[in-house]
């Protein structure tokens, strides 16, 4: 089997290195000279050499590059430019350089601790303003596009060592006017966290992606899965079914106020949820700001980071160092993945050996 050459272009981007692949795509680091001769590095996402072909996968693709195009959201992964060119279809992206959400969570997991509650919905709140952007877009003669996102959950949101909350990969958003088509019976999203019209396979609207965030958010509040079971099957049946327990049944000094507003997310009902995710936003926001710890939340998740993945920011800013230098060196360093913008998640590098915990109670709170 041949092995497909990397590009050497896309577009005013050099390709310098492939940095991640999965299902879908495949992404490239790229750099361009960008205003005032100043260099820009960026991740290139490409479809699979592969899959290239399928008329049904460029349709995606143009559908997520035409939907990243029309966003401007600082809790968005920036989207600058997309093309074609010598057969590759391709959207450049800011590279963000961190950690997923699903990564935070496992790391906590593994050294029995959890996020601060606070914190964590001040990271909800952030997806949320980032989704009612989406959900608020509209096209050049000012109509509702309708977008919806179909796919939030811990995986595709992204924290940045420098802090910053992002919502990344809209491959299988959906919006007015999509050239791609979905498939009668099949159900887009991952299965724990679909909301029980998704599960119907009923006409979606945004509090499809209320539902899908809240829990996210009841699984960071409780370190717990909340309908992942055994097998598909299983998971299916607990997603349709739509229980959510009560997180004050195990944990006595959950605030009545979070599990309230969780549990207007979850409603099985829609017309009972949040109507729009910057109501959510707000009711979140208004939670942390009750809770008078007065911490800066950027710089707090800046040093969760450090503190759970100690060492990884130095290693991958060395490593981009070298691979965007104008003549790059060989290095063994690891690549900066994961990278926001993949339709399918790669898995991290391996985690840096063991060190001392992080202990202190105004980061990060024993589970």
């Amino acid at each position: 089997m041949t092995v497909p050459r990397r590009p050497a272009k896309l577009g005013p981007y050099e390709v310098v290195v492939k940095i991640a692949g999965g299902g879908m795509a495949t992404i490239y680091l790229g750099r361009a000279r960008g205003p005032g001769g100043q260099q820009r590095v960026a991740a290139l996402k490409v479809i699979r050499h592969e899959l290239g072909h399928h008329k049904s996968m460029k349709a995606m693709f143009h559908d997520e590059a035409k939907i990243l195009a029309r966003m401007s959201h600082p809790n968005i992964a920036a989207h600058w430019e997309h093309g074609f060119d010598e057969e590759e279809h391709f959207i450049a992206m800011e590279l963000l350089v961190g950690r997923t959400l699903r990564d935070v969570w496992d790391a906590c997991k593994e050294r029995k601790v959890s996020l601060r509650l606070d914190h964590a919905a001040w990271i909800a709140a952030r997806v949320a303003d980032a989704l009612h952007h989406a959900h608020s877009l509209k096209d050049e003669k000012g109509a509702p596009l309708n977008v919806v996102h179909r796919d939030v959950n811990p995986t595709n949101i992204f924290l940045t060592f420098e802090g910053e909350v992002k919502l990344f990969d809209f491959g299988l958003a959906k919006a007015r006017g999509q050239s791609a088509q979905s498939s009668a019976g099949i159900v887009k999203g991952k299965l724990p966290y679909l909301s029980p019209e998704a599960i119907e396979q009923l006409p979606l609207d945004g509090r499809s992606d209320i539902y899908t965030l809240g829990t996210t958010l009841w699984e960071l509040t409780t370190m717990r899965r909340l309908f992942k079971r055994d097998d598909d099957v299983e998971t299916v049946m607990a997603t349709r079914a739509g229980l959510v327990p009560d997180p004050r049944a195990r944990l006595p000094e959950y605030p009545e106020a979070l599990w309230k507003i969780i549990r207007r997310a979850l409603a099985r009902d829609r017309e009972e949820r949040y109507q729009t995710a910057g109501e959510l936003a707000g009711a979140l926001d208004a939670f942390v700001e009750s809770q008078g710890q007065g911490d800066d939340m950027v710089s707090l998740t800046s040093a969760i980071l450090d503190a759970l993945f100690p060492g990884e920011r130095e290693k991958r800013a060395m490593w981009l160092r070298h691979t965007s230098a104008s003549r790059p060196q060989r290095t063994t360093l690891p690549p900066p993945v994961p990278v926001a913008g993949m339709t399918e998640s790669m898995a991290p590098p391996a985690p840096a050996p063991a060190q001392k915990r992080p202990s202190s109670k105004h980061r990060i709170r024993k589970a």
